[in-house]
């Protein structure tokens, strides 16, 4: 499947260009991590991927495989034609500055996947009044029934990931967490491969 990899540690996010047809192969490599993406049309990055819309096209509060994920104005932007892990997280905002200030009591000094992500678009010559929304990808969020929602172990185990199938040519962000008190990273922040 792959011409190109990297292996992305946690801390650090990347922007590729990829064109229409590429398959990206996402895996996490020890296992209990999870991660965030974000897609953008490359020529357009306005039009971008839509967690919401995504839900409400899918009907389900995760994707499955075989799943779509639309932009913002109900396009698909990619496909998950491969899924090992079966557990990703449409409703969550990207971590950051200040929800790790809020969430984990830092004092503001360390930046979080958001600020990693508009520096790796900036590096591709992109930039947005906004960052929207991720998919995260391998982290499960549980929703019981009476709406209150619980973070749970990231599910993935060493090896298991995804593949997906680039509808457009895209522009798609990866950043790997690396909150040590988080179970999005299984309190234990490991990397991320990459195969495009």
């Amino acid at each position: 499947m792959s011409e190109r990899s990297m292996t992305l540690q946690p801390g650090t996010a990347v922007a590729l260009r990829l064109s229409k047809g590429t398959m990206l192969g996402v895996r996490d490599v020890a296992g209990h991590q999870s991660c965030e993406l974000w897609a953008f049309d490359a020529t357009n990055p306005a039009e971008h991927l839509d967690p919401s819309v995504t839900m409400e096209v899918v009907g389900r509060l995760w994707p499955t495989e075989k799943s779509k994920f639309y932009s913002v104005h109900y396009e698909p932007l990619l496909t998950l034609v491969e899924d090992t892990v079966n557990r990703h997280d449409l409703m969550q905002p990207s971590s950051s500055k200040q929800a790790r200030m809020l969430f984990y009591g830092e004092d503001g000094r360390r930046e979080g996947c958001a600020e990693w992500a508009v520096a790796a678009l900036a590096s591709v010559g992109v930039t947005l009044p906004a960052l929207p929304r991720p998919v995260h990808l391998f982290r499960r969020t549980d929703v019981d029934a009476e709406g209150i929602f619980s973070a749970m172990e990231a599910p993935a185990q060493p090896g298991q990931g995804v593949v997906l199938h680039c509808e457009r040519d895209l522009i798609v962000v990866i950043a790997n967490p690396d909150d040590e008190i988080s179970l999005a990273t299984g309190c234990n922040p490991t990397a991320i491969a990459l195969e495009y």
